[in-house]
């Protein structure tokens, strides 16, 4: 995971931040530097709802949290949270590698 290295407040709004990243998350990037979205695993307040089914539950669902639907599927919990952009929602799911 990357990290902040400096945060310096600009006017009008604007923040200017240094990242540092390794190389492999640059790599992951694909070029692709606008749009970008930061956030931290501290900030997942909410939790999900993890649905395993299949063969040896081979196949797994996210489901939204209570939170943004109504009702809620009772299996494993996970933590997410939600970023709103101009155009869309951006759902982060935080599992644990087992």
């Amino acid at each position: 995971m990357g990290k902040i290295l400096k945060i310096q407040n600009k006017g009008d709004e604007k923040v200017e931040v240094t990242l540092e990243l390794s190389q492999k998350e640059v790599v992951w990037l694909q070029g692709n530097m606008d749009k970008m979205h930061l956030f931290s695993e501290g900030n997942l307040n909410l939790t999900s709802r993890l649905v395993q089914r299949g063969k040896r539950e081979s196949t797994k669902y996210f489901l939204l949290p209570k939170e943004f639907r109504n009702g809620v599927m009772t299996s494993n919990t996970v933590p997410c949270t939600r970023i709103e952009t101009k155009t869309k929602y951006l759902y982060i799911f935080s599992a644990s590698k087992y």
